[in-house]
């Protein structure tokens, strides 16, 4: 019975560092965007039915939703707006895949995502080993640019 108890505790505390982990930002109703945010995502997207809004602080905000089966997330702050296309693995170039073999060998590719922020589009693929993760910057053609800040 012991055994049993401890199973639970250990399966629910990791289920909610997983559940944690994957909604890192504040849920919020879209009521409680700013309307400047709101106005300019229906702009921008006006084909978006439903959309799930994140405060990342006071002046940031994050719209996720899908769009023709892809997630997409568009990052709202006063003064830029940054989206994000999530790219499924076997759609990602292989020079990326290549060059986090090669220079991260340790590392898992958690996700590749095409950022676009004021007019400029690049890969971002995010790579982990162990709780450290590292995000890395390639351009559209799959080639290293930097590793991101």
């Amino acid at each position: 019975m012991k055994k049993l108890a401890f199973l639970l505790l250990v399966s629910a505390l990791v289920t909610g560092c997983a559940v944690t982990k994957k909604n890192k930002y504040k849920s919020v109703d879209e009521k409680d965007v700013p309307a400047k945010f709101v106005q300019d995502f229906k702009k921008r997207r006006p084909e978006v039915e439903q959309a799930n809004w994140q405060m990342v602080d006071s002046t940031c905000y994050i719209a996720n939703f899908k769009a023709s089966g892809n997630e997409v997330s568009m990052k709202f702050k006063n003064t830029s707006v940054e989206t994000a296309w999530n790219v499924p693995l076997e759609y990602t170039p292989k020079t990326i895949l290549n060059y986090v073999k090669e220079n991260y060998a340790d590392y898992k590719v958690e996700s590749i995502d095409i950022v676009e922020l004021r007019n400029k589009k690049s890969y971002i693929a995010t790579i982990a080993k162990r709780g450290e993760e590292i995000k890395l910057q390639f351009d559209l053609q799959g080639y290293f640019t930097k590793v991101m800040e």
